[in-house]
């Protein structure tokens, strides 16, 4: 019986960049970055779609924050789903946010890490204030692990399989989610699984003085081990050049990553 897998998450679950094809140049890679037809066929979840035979329903996208797929998910779980569902929820950066913007009357995005690079307003939004005033990794964390116990319950009462993954960022949550997938590995994000867990970190001379100051060595050091991650997966060729998405030997791999946790946890599929 087929059933529908709905997938959350940021650009690697969307399947950004993986239309890249080695000796592309930027401005073609550009015009496919985010073609619809080729992020659903070569992406992960697209892969794993056709393994599993089933039809996939993505609210993931690119730059979502943890907060824009919780509410994506409000708006799509209204009522019980007709058929079998099963959810492939991959948790994103915690310095990403969403808010509502009077202006604009809609969503948009906050990225704390455009401070990095001396980017501290957004639409008139200063991120650098909000990041001071309204930001605590702890209380991410934490909210974080509240949100999954929630889905976990109403997933399990209406009878839905579900699973999270960290998706570029190994999150130190206060507490191990019984749903969380590849909870064994050194790091669990799907970047380090890449590239077997790789974890040395040397810094670079990236200016980065003009973050918020109890967050300064905070970010630097998860902005360096993500950095460094990518680096080495550039290395082996795992992520394009240009934006540092996963290419469509990675997004084999990662599919191939999941359906094998999986099955380990299900003894079966």
């Amino acid at each position: 019986m087929t059933f529908d897998l709905i997938t959350f998450g940021c650009s690697w679950t969307l399947g950004r960049g993986v239309g890249y094809e080695k000796g592309m140049d930027v401005e073609k890679y550009l015009q496919i970055i985010d073609e619809k037809e080729i992020c659903d066929k070569y992406s992960f979840r697209g892969i794993l779609s056709k393994k599993w035979g089933c039809n996939n329903i993505n609210y993931a996208c690119a730059a979502s924050s943890n907060q824009r797929q919780f509410r994506f998910a409000l708006e799509h779980f209204k009522s019980k789903p007709s058929k079998k569902t099963v959810v492939l929820w991959a948790i994103t950066s915690i310095f990403r946010d969403e808010i509502w913007y009077n202006n604009k009357k809609e969503y948009i995005n906050i990225l704390y890490g455009s401070t990095l690079n001396g980017k501290n307003k957004l639409d008139g939004v200063d991120i650098r204030e909000r990041l001071k005033s309204n930001f605590d990794v702890d209380n991410q964390l934490q909210v974080l692990c509240n949100q999954m116990d929630h889905w976990n319950l109403f997933f399990e009462q209406l009878g839905i399989e579900n699973y999270w993954m960290d998706t570029f960022n190994h999150h130190n949550y206060p507490y191990v989610n019984s749903r969380m997938l590849f909870n064994k590995k050194t790091k669990r994000d799907l970047c380090s699984i890449l590239v077997d867990n790789h974890d040395k970190l040397e810094y670079d001379t990236k200016d980065v003085r003009g973050i918020v100051p109890q967050y300064f060595d905070y970010l630097k050091s998860k902005y360096m081990l993500e950095k460094n991650s990518r680096n080495e997966a550039k290395k082996l060729g795992l992520v394009n050049p240009f934006s540092s998405h996963p290419t469509k030997e990675a997004h084999i791999k990662i599919a191939n990553f999941i359906d094998e946790e999986i099955n380990l946890i299900n003894n079966k599929r």
